[in-house]
């Protein structure tokens, strides 16, 4: 919901918001030339995303996250390596959904091919395999008793 009745107030509510070098470098742009003020906060965003996104920062995360494999991981030490990743892209809930289950380990995708679930988004999805590495490690704990 939008609690501004214009985008020209939304604008200027995230202009004022703004602090330090960011403030500096909007202030030059919305006060020199009144002309090339901003005309959707969209194009605000974008313009600070251009003078402050680090390519090589996205690059690093895209490499990690492309190369990021469960393996012998515990789920939930994976998926909270998988979040920190993913945080700093700009991927949506299908494609992560999809990338996680190419990403799990080999019994955690067999246990998805059985069950056939179609999950509606990630944090639904994240809980299932949460739930199934709460089991595994039990029956771990049982085996290891006996």
């Amino acid at each position: 919901m939008n609690h501004y009745s214009t985008e020209k107030i939304h604008i200027v509510y995230v202009i004022f918001r703004l602090k330090d070098d960011a403030d500096q470098q909007i202030y030059a742009k919305h006060h020199v030339d009144t002309f090339s003020f901003y005309q959707s906060l969209s194009e605000l965003l974008k313009h600070l995303k251009e003078i402050y996104e680090d390519q090589n920062l996205i690059q690093k995360y895209h490499h990690e996250y492309v190369t990021l494999k469960q393996l012998n991981k515990l789920f939930s030490s994976f998926y909270l390596e998988f979040t920190k990743i993913f945080s700093f892209l700009n991927y949506n809930d299908i494609i992560l959904m999809n990338d996680i289950q190419n990403k799990i380990n080999n019994h955690f995708q067999n246990v998805l091919l059985i069950c056939l679930i179609k999950f509606s988004s990630l944090n639904k999805l994240k809980i299932f395999l949460q739930d199934v590495n709460n089991k595994q490690q039990v029956n771990y704990q049982l085996r290891d008793k006996q």
